[in-house]
């Protein structure tokens, strides 16, 4: 039976990417469920999937005046969304609206709350945490998070909620609505193991996925093991910082190889397909110091792969709740101070720290100096991560001296020991440490019935003038003091 209501997908664009692959998943899920969609987005869909796409201009990246008002916005996709889908009701489905990437956007969702339109508002990221590129974009509106009985905050994990609800947000007006997990793409297992590990890091190389660590663990690793990213970023703003991890890599000669699908192949003669490096590699990699719900932790359990690397104790507590081990993670790889100085590291924080809050509009205080600094120290070690690239490099380049390797140290919930030696030992696992039933919380399933759950119980609600969550409450949660880390800035 169809339902008395269609739902109208919102994205800035539809490029290779996890927030496509969530609103890839979620169509064909509705599709499932005989729920008529369309999916609004700035840009055609880059991997041509056959989905019902229609595309509006304005919702595309752009931070520019001239574009179109909100008004003119909301107007503009409430044409669309009639063209495909008839006059009935609609429940807006917006995934990152407020991220400071279009101030339209986020004009033309609170034009459709007041309107007593159904909305869920998704956040895969937010530009209050560590963007603060993004934040002046929607830095003077106050209607950024808009909340009614019509209208729900969807959160990829309990983490963030928790920040919204301490800044005001009503607990029955959010939501937990976690990814489904689906295998990245169709691997055929290999009839003969490798000879060496192959480790592969399967996302773009922004920023905050710490590429540096690659490099660290690459240096520490048993002879011939081998590390490999699979794609370069796609934002400029990026691209110099990975082009000197580039020419690092050819500088170092350490095992590293970057933005390899459609460029090389895991193995001579062989595809260039991201299939094929799956195929090939005996494990993945995560080293990112800051995600949004971690597909990256679960995709390697439907593919049978072990995952080792950085824990997220936000993403995973929720993994651990239901049941779930994701991989072989460590918290911390230990620096010696002295390997990089406290008075070095001192001076680059608080230059970091004040650029990094004058951008949000705030005064850096003693007590976030402090704070930050102290949340860096690990009994007279720092955590390779929390460091800025040049030190990074700094670091493998002193082990890559010889000599000094065994004082890197791995920190775990039940041990602290010497990287080289984890690593020896994690390598050698080659299966995982959850299997795909394990999974069951997360199945395109289960996916379906909360989305369908969700719009059914927003469309029935009665329409009311929404409320907002206070802005600057919500800036004050993710700044605190303490929070400042380098490489989400």
């Amino acid at each position: 039976m169809t339902p008395p209501y269609s739902v109208a997908i919102v994205h800035y664009h539809l490029n290779r990417g996890g927030v496509t692959r969530v609103i890839h998943t979620a169509a064909a899920c509705l599709k499932s469920a005989g729920i008529p969609h369309v999916i609004l987005s700035g840009e055609p869909d880059e991997r041509d999937a056959n989905l019902p796409v229609q595309v509006v201009e304005g919702l595309r990246y752009g931070t520019d005046p001239g574009g179109p008002s909100g008004l003119q916005l909301s107007q503009a996709m409430r044409a669309a969304a009639a063209s495909i889908l008839g006059p009935g009701p609609i429940v807006w489905h917006f995934h990152n609206h407020s991220l400071g990437r279009n101030r339209a956007i986020a004009d033309a969702v609170a034009i459709l709350a007041e309107s007593g339109d159904a909305m869920v508002l998704q956040f895969h990221d937010f530009a209050e945490d560590g963007r603060p590129q993004n934040y002046p974009v929607i830095a003077d509106t106050e209607t950024l998070y808009p909340h009614s009985p019509r209208i729900r905050q969807a959160f990829l994990n309990s983490h963030d909620r928790q920040l919204f609800l301490a800044a005001g947000l009503p607990t029955e007006r959010s939501i937990l609505l976690p990814n489904a997990i689906t295998p990245p793409a169709a691997v055929k297992p290999l009839d003969t193991p490798p000879e060496n590990p192959l480790v592969l890091y399967p996302v773009r190389g922004i920023r905050r996925k710490n590429l540096g660590e690659l490099f660290l663990l690459a240096a520490l690793s048993p002879k011939g093991t081998r590390y490999a990213l699979t794609l370069s970023p796609e934002n400029i703003r990026w691209q110099a910082i990975f082009d000197e991890w580039v020419a690092f890599a050819h500088d170092s000669g350490l095992p590293v190889m970057l933005d390899v699908v459609g460029k090389v192949s895991p193995v001579p003669k062989g595809s260039r397909s991201y299939a094929n490096w799956l195929r090939h590699s005996t494990h993945c990699l995560t080293t990112s110091v800051a995600e949004g719900f971690g597909l990256g932790f679960l995709e390697p359990v439907t593919l049978g792969k072990p995952l080792l690397g950085r824990n997220l104790p936000n993403v995973t507590n929720d993994f651990s709740e239901a049941g779930i081990v994701p991989g072989r993670l460590y918290d911390r790889l230990l620096v010696p101070v002295a390997w990089v100085g406290m008075e070095t590291l001192r001076q680059r924080l608080v230059r970091s720290l004040q650029v990094a809050l004058e951008t949000y509009g705030q005064v850096m205080s003693n007590e976030h100096v402090e704070r930050s600094f102290a949340a860096m120290l690990h009994r007279g070690h720092l955590d390779f991560g929390n460091l800025p690239e040049d030190l990074q490099r700094q670091v493998i380049d002193r082990i890559l001296a010889g000599g000094e390797g065994d004082e890197i140290l791995v920190e775990g919930r039940t041990e602290t020991v010497p990287l080289r030696l984890w690593l020896r030992r994690t390598l050698k696992q080659t299966t995982p440490t959850a299997k795909p039933q394990d999974l069951a919380a997360y199945s395109t399933e289960a996916y379906t019935a909360r989305l369908s759950n969700l719009y059914t119980s927003l469309i029935n609600a009665k329409p009311t003038p929404p409320d907002y969550v206070p802005k600057h409450k919500v800036l004050t949660r993710f700044l605190k003091p303490g929070s400042f880390h380098f490489l989400l800035t």
